[in-house]
Parts: structure tokens; sequence; C-alpha cells
């Protein structure tokens, strides 16, 4: 029987195996204890919210609920290896093992700094700007997804033939990344977040092997990147490394290494979270036919049903704070110093925000859905980016989806609990 003494929401193997995410347990936690005292084995003591509100006050309050000390839950061996890589990066590059390793550990004032760097290359305006590329690339990636179904009795994977194709393109083109290295890029971003795939060792390797080659290949290649843009001249480009290259924070120059990380973790977010999304989504769309018809009838609902997919598909699992202060959420007391833990599948399941919120509905208004990581000055800095994407993709693959059906159970999963992962999506023509 699940009870709040039994129930675990931490065991990623329990996550695979049900091939989704624990909603019972997050039904439980927000009916009976939604500002839950968490502790099972292998990882420290925190507090889970399951609220939508609960989640949005965490996220709108980063004064209350600092970034700094961390913004996962990890396992002590996911610990170590993440530790050891920031003292090897440190050791490298010259710099404290405590610097922050990316946008997301940091709080303001350097955040916000940071951010505002980047940010002309992800405003609504810039993403408009890209629409008419983004639809021309989605176009020709669901042609060339329809031709491996076209051959007889062919099968093709959604996840690795079609929804990586758009956001490998879209980051590495705001970045600046050559498209000769495009292909790399997404191997290596592979293989650093998911190191212990099978699909992403070779031969002889094991988790923490194949973790350390593909970190390697994506700092050296970066590095390299940077170095050649901060010895550019005149200065001028309007990519997002360029524009940290040349930035000035408080009359200082970004570190070469800050510009590093930043780059670094931007490839790893951009392709991973939107890639599993489209996934994720076009799941939803073939096991709901009905909806399929809908947006065929009307497409004027794409922009709609994209909401409601990142609602549906909550990819980022969790992030966590420190409280900086003693604080009261949902009438109990938060001390200074202890971890809170926002999880947003459950919190995009809220029955109080969300009528009937396991329908998937593609006529429903999802706009109030936190699938970009709540809301506040750590809401995902690409999230119109990652719209767009899903529009695009939607739109290019919609003809198809009617004539398509899953061939088993999707490969699903979570990595170091943060974002799930929809490996394999394998779909073939129905017979007619």
């Amino acid at each position: 029987m699940l009870t709040l003494d039994t129930l675990d929401i931490t065991d990623e193997a329990a996550y695979a195996a049900k091939g989704g995410y624990p909603y019972a347990e997050f039904d439980l936690l927000r009916r009976e204890e939604p500002v839950f005292w968490y502790r099972r084995p292998g990882f420290e003591p925190f507090w889970v919210l399951t609220r939508h509100e609960d989640v949005a006050y965490v996220s709108r309050n980063p004064k209350l609920f600092s970034s700094a000390q961390r913004v996962t839950l990890d396992t002590p061996e996911a610990v170590e290896m993440f530790e050891a890589q920031l003292e090897a990066r440190a050791e490298m590059f010259g710099h404290a093992p405590d610097m922050p390793p990316a946008l997301s550990y940091m709080d303001a004032p350097r955040h916000r700094h940071l951010r505002q760097v980047m940010a002309p290359c992800f405003t609504p305006k810039a993403i408009k700007e890209l629409e008419e590329r983004f639809h021309e690339l989605a176009a020709e990636y669901a042609q060339a997804f329809t031709r491996l179904l076209d051959e007889d009795g062919s099968t093709a994977d959604v996840a690795k033939s079609l929804s990586a194709r758009l956001p490998v393109a879209a980051i590495c083109e705001l970045v600046g990344a050559p498209l000769k290295d495009w292909d790399d890029i997404f191997e290596w971003t592979e293989g650093t977040t998911a190191p212990g795939d099978p699909d992403n060792q070779r031969d002889g390797e094991d988790a923490e092997a194949a973790f350390a080659r593909n970190m390697g290949a994506l700092n050296g290649y970066v590095a390299g990147l940077v170095q050649q843009r901060m010895a550019e001249i005149d200065g001028t480009g309007t990519d997002v490394l360029s524009r940290l290259a040349r930035a000035r924070i408080e009359g200082e120059a970004l570190s070469f290494h800050e510009i590093l990380y930043t780059i670094f973790n931007l490839l790893v977010a951009g392709i991973g979270t939107t890639r599993n999304a489209t996934t994720g989504g076009i799941q939803a769309l073939l096991e709901h036919p009905d909806q399929v018809h809908k947006l065929i009838e009307d497409p004027s609902l794409i922009d709609g049903a994209v909401e409601e997919i990142l609602r549906w598909t909550s990819i980022a699992v969790n992030f966590v704070r420190t409280a900086t202060q003693d604080t009261e959420i949902g009438g109990k007391l938060i001390r200074k110093g202890e971890t809170v833990a926002m999880w947003y599948p459950a919190a995009n399941r809220d029955e109080a925000v969300f009528e009937d919120p396991y329908r998937f509905d593609v006529t429903r208004d999802a706009s109030d859905q936190i699938a970009f990581g709540g809301h506040g000055e750590h809401v995902c800095l690409g999230h119109h980016l990652a719209r767009l994407e899903l529009r695009a993709v939607l739109r290019a693959v919609l003809p198809l989806l009617p004539e398509l059906e899953l061939v088993r159970k999707p490969e699903f999963g979570v990595l170091h609990l943060q974002a799930a992962e929809i490996k394999r999506l394998v779909v073939r023509r129905k017979e007619r």
C-alpha cells in the first residue's frame, strides 16, 4: 500500500521501470503533505514541494531561496563525479573550485548581469526573426524522417532521427558553432548527460570513463571556440559567444573559463530538454489520435498545443534551492540552510490549477504550466526558443502523424533526477 512512509520519488530505476513519473506518489503528497520532509537512503533530507503555488512561490523569491549552494539532488556517487570534474576544471583553468559551474548556480547580481549579456539572443523579437529559418529546417528534417519510414518494412526513431535535429541546429547557430561540428557536439552532449547509457560508451568503458571522455572532448572543443572568438579583432558578432567575449560586467571582462562554462551548459541544456519535450509531445499525440485530428482540422491550435505538451511532458524533473532564512510554506517551517526541491511534473498535474490534469487536451489553456523552471529570474533563458522549435516541428510532422503507430513502449528514464529522457520512440507506418 502506498503511504507517505513507503513512497519513493528518488529511485531513478523506478522511473525507468514505470516508463514515466510516479504520479500516484505526487498525488498523494499534494493531497496529504504538499510540503513534505523527505528522508530516504542515499540522500540528505530535504523538503518536497508538489503544489503549483508553492513551486511558484519559491521560484519568485530568490532572495529567500538561493541557487548558489546546489540546484540538483544527487546520490553520493554522482556528487563525487561532479565534484571531481569541478576540481579538475579549477586546476586546469586556475580558479577556485567553488566557482559556480553554470548560470543556474548563481544568485543575483552576477546571475542577472550574465543573463543580460545573452538575453538579446533570446528575446521574443530575436526568436521571431528565426521563425522562417526554423520552419524550413523542420520541414527538411520531417521529409528526411519520412524517407526513413518509406523504406520497405522500415521503422524510425523519433528521438534520434527527428526530435534531436532542430534543437542541435538551433543552439549551435545561436552559439556560433560551425555546421561541420554539429554531429560531434550532439554526441558529446549525449555522452556527458547520460554516460551510463551503453550507446554512449565505447568498448570497455564504464559510465565514469565515458563521462570523462565526452566531458573532455566537449570542454576542449568549446575552449577552442572561445579562444577563437576572444581573439577576433572587430568583435561585432551577434551570436551568444561573441556577446560573451566582448561583455563587461561591472567594468570587467568575463574570464575565459566563465565564458567556456556558460557555452558548455547552453549546448548541453539547449539540446537535451527540447529534444525530449518534442519526443514526448509526439508520443502524446500518437497515443491520443483525437488530438491529432483537432490540430489538423484547426492548425491555429498549435500554439496552445505546445503549452499543453510542455505541461504534459514536464521534462525538467526538479530543481532545488537552499533557504537563506527561516520561512514558512504551506504551514511548515523551512529553516535557514535547509533544502527545498520543486517537483515540476507534480505541479503541472495540480488539479487546483489544471482541470482534469490527467487528460491530454490541445484545446486546454495550459499557459500556467511551469515546465521551464517555474517563474522568476531563473526561468529558462531559452523558453521562447524552445516554443519556436516545438511549433516548427509540430507543423512539419503533423500531416504524417495519422499514418504512424508506436512499435514498442518508449524507453523512458531520468538523468540525475533533473531531466527526463525518452531515449527511443520507435514508430512505423500503419498497415493499410
